[in-house]
C-alpha cells in the first residue's frame, strides 16, 4: 500500500503496511483529507432524527480526542512539577521478600527540574525506600536500606525520550534496569543490599523525598509487583502495555482515567495532588489508524456564553414523568466553576439541566444534580474529575434517578420529577435558562438521550457497564452527538483542531491525497486546543508540512507561543520574513534567516522541516539546511498556530498538506524530500 492509498484510507481503520515505528510520538497529524470547502464546525445528529445542531458564536472544537483515542494500556499521566498521585494500600507492604517497581517514564524539564518517579512512603523530608528520581547532581537517584545510590550527573538521560525503568529487590539485593539493560552506579557497583521490613502502605507515583521534587514529564504503565523479582538478568525492552502477571498489585497511568488501575485487585486511588492529566500518549502506537467508529470523537467548550451546541424540536425532548436516560463522556479542563457550578446539559424553553457542582464548599449540597427535581448526590468526589476521561449517567425509571459516574451509583432517589411538555429543544456547554454563568468548560463525548418508558439503556443496578466502544444510537434515541464530524482531522488523536474564519479544506491544490488545508490571509488560520498540547521542554522535536505560497511575504506558516498570535515574537515558529520574503524562523525569542537569497517561489510545494536535534535547530527546505542555530530553549509554551505567527496581520495565504507534528529529531542531515502521504499508523 503506498502512503498515497493510506492518505485516502484515512478513517478506515486499516492497518498500515510499514506504518511509522515513532508513530507513538506523534501528536499531531492532519492529513487534509476530506471535501472541498469542510471545516470543523458542521456537528451532526447521529440518531435517526437527524436534527439541526446549531453551534454558539464560539463554536466548540471538534476532533479526535475521546475516551477510545487511544488502545487500553496506551495512556499516561502528565506531571507539572506540582501534582503526584497516592495509593495507600496493604499490597504494598513488601515485608522483606521480593519485589518489581516497573514503569515508562518521558521527562521534559531537565536534570534539575525532573524531580521524583515514585516512593513508597507519603512523608515530607523522607528518604524511605524504595524510591525513584532524577536529579540535578545525583542524575537517576534510588533510597535503600544502604542508603543512597546515584548515577551521578553524567547526562544518561535525554529530555522527550521514552525510557522503561525497574526497580527489583531479589533475596535482599536491589537492582536497578534502565531500557533492560543493569545500571551501574557512580561507586561502579551495579547492586545494593536492602534487607529492609517494608511496612509503609502509601505509594507515591510522580514524587519523591517532598513536594520539592515533584515530576516533569509523563508516566505510562506504572506496575507493582509484590513476591516477585519480575527481571533477574538483561532484558528486552517492553514493546507493548505491561500485563497483570501472577502477584501484580497495580498497573496505573494506562487507561483513559488515571483515578483507575487495570490489575485484578482494581485499587482505588488515594488522593491526587495538584493536575495530574491523563494524556493520549504513551511508548506505543495504537493497533490501526483513526476510525470513528472506533477511536470517537468529541467537543472542546470554552467554559463562556458563547461555547454551546443546541438542538430544537417541540416535542422530542419533553420528558413528562416517562423514563430518560441522559449521558456523556465529560473531560472538564476548567479549574474553577462558574459560580460553583457545571450544567453541562439543559433543556431550552424551560429551565431543566444535567449538572455538577461543588456546592459552594458544602459537600452536601456537592456532586451530581438535577432540576426540576433537585437533588444532589452529595459528595465532593462525585464531581466530574478534571484531566480525566468520566462517564456519566442521568437516568430516570418509573420516578426513581439513578445516577453514574465511572459506572459507580451516586444517587438513587424516588424523586418522580415531572419534566412536563414545555422544553423546545436542548442545549449542552452551559445552561440555555443561565446566560450568564454556569458554563462547563471542557471536552464533551457521545452525548446521548434516550427517553420512552421500558426503553433505558441501563439497568438500575448498584453499578453498570461503563461503554468500551463510541456509542451508537438505540430503540427511542432522540439525539446522538458523537463529535466524529471533523474535516480537518487529527490523525493521532490528539486534539480537537479550530478552524477559524474560513480555514478549510481545498480539493483543487493538494500535495497527496484529495486536499489540502486553504488559508487566504484574512483572519484564517487553525488552532491546537492549549490545554493538551504538549509541551516540548527540552525535548527533540520535528514540525513538518508541505507548505504552497499564493503570496510570500509575511507569511507564517505556524507558530508555538504564550498565546494564540498575541503579538510576541516567540518561537518555535516558521514562516517567511515581512522585510525580505526569505525563510525564516523563531527559536526562543531569537530570529534566523539565510544568509544568501532564499526566498520561496509561489505556486510551488515545498516540505519544511523544523528540527531540533540534541540542542541545534535546523530549518529544511526539500531536503536542504537553510538555517542552523544553537536551540536550548525549555520550550514549556502550549499555544500552537497554523497558518500564522506573531499576530493576524502575519497570516499565511497559500495552502498547507501533511501537518506533523513529531517529539523526536527525525531529520539530522540533508534528507530526500518525502514522496508519499505520512504514514497515519
Amino acid at each position: 500500500m503506498s502512503r498515497t492509498a493510506h492518505k485516502l484510507l484515512t478513517g478506515s481503520g486499516a492497518t498500515a503496511d510499514s506504518g511509522d515505528d515513532d508513530f507513538n510520538l506523534v501528536t499531531t497529524l492532519l492529513p487534509a483529507n476530506g471535501s472541498n470547502a469542510a471545516q470543523n464546525s458542521t456537528f451532526i445528529d447521529s440518531s435517526d432524527n437527524n436534527l439541526t445542531v446549531t453551534p454558539g458564536t464560539e463554536a466548540p472544537a471538534q476532533g479526535t480526542f475521546s475516551p477510545f483515542s487511544k488502545d487500553v494500556g496506551k495512556w499516561s499521566v502528565e506531571f507539572d512539577g506540582s501534582s503526584n498521585l497516592l495509593w495507600t494500600s496493604g499490597h504494598f507492604q513488601f515485608g522483606t521478600g521480593d519485589y518489581t517497581v516497573e514503569c515508562f517514564v518521558f521527562f521534559t524539564g531537565n536534570d534539575s527540574t525532573s524531580g521524583g518517579i515514585f516512593q513508597l512512603s507519603s512523608g515530607n523530608n523522607d528518604g524511605s525506600s524504595p524510591a525513584m528520581a532524577l536529579r540535578d547532581t545525583t542524575g537517576l537517584t534510588i533510597y535503600t536500606s544502604s542508603g543512597q545510590k546515584i548515577t551521578g550527573n553524567n547526562n544518561t538521560f535525554a529530555m522527550g525520550v521514552w525510557y522503561h525503568l525497574a526497580f527489583v529487590r531479589q533475596s535482599n539485593v536491589v537492582r536497578v534496569y534502565k531500557d533492560g539493560a543493569l545500571v551501574t552506579w557512580n561507586d561502579g557497583s551495579t547492586s545494593a543490599a536492602d534487607t529492609t521490613n517494608i511496612t509503609s502502605t502509601a505509594m507515591n507515583v510522580g514524587r519523591y523525598y517532598s513536594d520539592s521534587y515533584r515530576l516533569k514529564g509523563y508516566i505510562s504503565n506504572f506496575r507493582v509487583n509484590k513476591g516477585t523479582a519480575v527481571y533477574t538478568g538483561a532484558f528486552t525492552k517492553p514493546t507493548a502495555p505491561l500485563t497483570d502477571i501472577t502477584n501484580t498489585k497495580l498497573i496505573a497511568c494506562s487507561t483513559n482515567n488515571h483515578l483507575f488501575e487495570r490489575s485484578s485487585i482494581n485499587m482505588a486511588i488515594t488522593n491526587t495532588y495538584g493536575t495530574a492529566k491523563t494524556k493520549p500518549f504513551s511508548p506505543f502506537k495504537n493497533d490501526a489508524e483513526y476510525d470513528p467508529a472506533v477511536h470517537g470523537g468529541s467537543f472542546l467548550f470554552g467554559q463562556n456564553a458563547n461555547s454551546s451546541l443546541s438542538v430544537s424540536h417541540a416535542s422530542l425532548f419533553d420528558f413528562g414523568t416517562a423514563d430518560y436516560c441522559i449521558e456523556a463522556w465529560l473531560y472538564p479542563t476548567q479549574t474553577s466553576y462558574s459560580n460553583s457550578w457545571a450544567m453541562w446539559a439543559s433543556t431550552i424553553g424551560v429551565n431543566q439541566y444535567w449538572a455538577y457542582t461543588n456546592g459552594g464548599g458544602n459537600q452536601a449540597a456537592a456532586g451530581f444534580s438535577s432540576y426540576p427535581a433537585g437533588g444532589y448526590s452529595g459528595a465532593n468526589w462525585h464531581q466530574a474529575t478534571s484531566y480525566v476521561w468520566n462517564h456519566i449517567v442521568f437516568q430516570n425509571t418509573g420516578g426513581y434517578e439513578n445516577w453514574y459516574k465511572n459506572g459507580t451509583r451516586i444517587y438513587n432517589v424516588q424523586n418522580n420529577p415531572n419534566h412536563g411538555s414545555s422544553a423546545t429543544g436542548m442545549m449542552f456547554g452551559r445552561a440555555n435558562h443561565y446566560a450568564s454563568y454556569f458554563y462547563y468548560g471542557g471536552y464533551m463525548s457521545d452525548v446521548r438521550v434516550i427517553t420512552g418508558t421500558n426503553y433505558n439503556p441501563y439497568s438500575n443496578a448498584a453499578s453498570l457497564t461503563v461503554p468500551t466502544a463510541p456509542l451508537t444510537k438505540t430503540s427511542y434515541t432522540r439525539l446522538l452527538l458523537n463529535g466524529t464530524n471533523a474535516a480537518i482531522k487529527d490523525v493521532s488523536g490528539s486534539n480537537n483542531i479550530r478552524t477559524l474564519d474560513n480555514a478549510q479544506l481545498d480539493t483543487a491544490i493538494k500535495k497527496f491525497g484529495t486536499a489540502s488545508m486553504r488559508f487566504d490571509n484574512t483572519n484564517d488560520y487553525l488552532t491546537l486546543p492549549q490545554t493538551e498540547f504538549k509541551p516540548f521542554g527540552m525535548g527533540d522535536f520535528t514540525i513538518e508540512c508541505f507548505v504552497y505560497f499564493d503570496t510570500v511575504t509575511s507569511s507564517g506558516i505556524f507558530q508555538l507561543s504564550n498565546g494564540y498570535l498575541n503579538s510576541t515574537t516567540r518561537g518555535p515558529a516558521a514562516g517567511c520574513s515581512s522585510t525580505t520574503g526569505k525563510w525564516g524562523i523563531y527559536r526562543g525569542t531569537t530570529w534566523d534567516e539565510p544568509v544568501s537569497s532564499q526566498v520561496p517561489s509561489t505556486n510551488t510545494w515545498y516540505h519544511m522541516a523544523l528540527v531540533r536535534n540534541s540542542g541545534t535547530v535546523k530549518l529544511y527546505i526539500d531536503g536542504a539546511v537553510m538555517v542552523s542555530a544553537t536551540d536550548t530553549t525549555n520550550y514549556t509554551d502550549t499555544y500552537f498556530v497554523i497558518g500564522g505567527w506573531y499576530s493576524t496581520g502575519y497570516l499565511m495565504h497559500g495552502r498547507i498538506d501533511e501537518f506533523r507534528i513529531t517529539h523526536k529529531a527525525r531529520y539530522t542531515s540533508t534528507f530526500d524530500v518525502p514522496t508519499e502521504a505520512f504514514p497515519n499508523i
